[in-house]
């Protein structure tokens, strides 16, 4: 190929992405675009975010603004919030706005597996549109957990084709997974995170200071994910999690001891750099073989399966919905119990691993695992998802991880009847 024409791009706003462009002349006559995006975002903890007052930086500061500003750029913004966040800090979150000098419509929004939808997303679009942003420099604010982290995320990357967003996360899930990385989705026909694409965040601030008013599932839910770096990616997470978890729940990241607030810091730390760590030379996912994808195999359809019997109309048919993190850990024991049977970590590690989970009371038993169906479904969902292969994550030894492509269907079946004989809390 013969080269026509090469040049860069430098685009210096807030958002701060950078293009690398070159057009050349294929050898079948026809031409070759070559692009190349920086991707650039930041996660920053912050402690009591919204009693601070921040001042907009200097032109050539390459400090982010908390809410996206700039001198001489509109303070306008689209806010979503989550409407349990919403009753609790609301006044805050609007004086906060309000002494930034932000012009701001609130989008307020429920939480929950159930609003991950496209409906929402298109809601979210059709605000957007009403309030009226401008395409760069007025970025989507979202004040929320997981779910509103991708709906909103969604409706950012698609709304003209691409507009910047900061969140403020607001529970456990949020902080530790599901703001930290490029993904965001939707559910859709009937499946967990059918519709996606990968657009991060510019800015995440993460304050520890919003999970005080978390109730103890949901910080459960969050530990879950936690508890997945610590078996597959970070033993010493694990052993703090082992000798301190209950603690940090107990005083739901407060630090009301010292102990306590060490411990509190440290496995955000860790749980926030190690997710990081996992992602950020694969944000496009092009490796599939993740370590993050531990506890992630046959959750999505548990989970999705449990929310829509929690919909049945016949009474007796109903039961508990499961959160994301409680299907995760499910599916994490499951895994545990089969690389125990491979050999892969010893019978204590397995016994360690299953008697830390129920110190984060979560969930070693549901119903659902003794659906075939469920199990077989969701494994074979998740070899499509990895192009044709398996790749199910399994532990080695507590901090290490391997990938199984030959699971059997009876292997899942003798692993599912050593899980019933464990006890421990079951939600259904």
């Amino acid at each position: 190929m013969r080269t026509a024409r090469a040049r860069k791009r430098h685009r210096t706003n807030w958002c701060r992405e950078v293009h690398a462009v070159a057009l050349t002349l294929a050898s079948s006559g026809g031409w070759s675009v070559a692009a190349e995006q920086v991707v650039e975002y930041e996660v920053r903890p912050i402690e009591n975010v919204l009693d601070q007052t921040f001042e907009i930086p200097d032109d050539g500061d390459p400090t982010l603004d908390v809410l996206g500003r700039a001198r001489k750029q509109s303070p306008r913004r689209l806010v979503v919030i989550d409407r349990e966040v919403e009753q609790i800090y609301g006044d805050k979150i609007y004086d906060f706005l309000n002494r930034h000098g932000v012009e701001y419509r609130p989008l307020v929004l429920p939480g929950g597996e159930a609003t991950k939808t496209m409906r929402t997303v298109f809601r979210i679009c059709r605000e957007l549109d009403s309030f009226g942003v401008a395409r760069r420099s007025e970025p989507l604010i979202v004040f929320g957990g997981g779910v509103l982290n991708d709906v909103g995320g969604m409706a950012a990357s698609i709304y003209r084709r691409g507009i910047e967003r900061i969140v403020y996360g607001t529970t456990l899930v949020a902080l530790v997974d599901a703001s930290v990385g490029a993904k965001v989705a939707s559910d859709y026909n009937g499946y967990k995170n059918r519709l996606g694409t990968y657009r991060p965040a510019r800015l995440i601030i993460a304050d520890r200071r919003f999970l005080g008013t978390q109730d103890r599932r949901r910080l459960a839910d969050g530990l879950s994910e936690i508890l997945k770096l610590g078996i597959v990616c970070d033993s010493r997470l694990f052993e703090l999690l082992e000798k301190r978890g209950a603690t940090v729940l107990n005083e739901k990241f407060q630090g009301e001891t010292e102990p306590g607030d060490k411990t509190a810091v440290a496995i955000l730390e860790a749980a926030m750099a190690g997710m990081l760590s996992e992602l950020h030379e694969n944000l496009w996912e092009d490796q599939l073989a993740r370590a993050t994808y531990f506890g992630h195999t046959w959750s999505p359809k548990i989970e999705m399966r449990a929310l829509e019997l929690s919909r049945a109309r016949l009474p007796w048919r109903r039961r508990a919905w499961l959160m994301h993190g409680e299907a995760v850990a499910l599916d994490m024991v499951l895994s545990v119990l089969m690389a125990c049977r491979r050999g892969l970590v010893t019978g204590e590690e397995c016994e360690r691993i299953v008697a830390v989970a129920k110190s984060l009371e979560l969930p070693t038993w549901d119903p659902l695992l003794d659906d075939s169906d469920t199990l077989a479904a969701g494994l074979e969902d998740s070899i499509r998802h990895r192009d044709g292969k398996q790749l199910v994550p399994l532990p080695r030894g507590i901090g290490g991880v391997t990938f199984a492509n030959d699971i059997s269907h009876d292997e899942i079946a003798e692993a599912v009847e050593q899980m019933r004989s464990l006890g421990g809390q079951c939600l259904a």
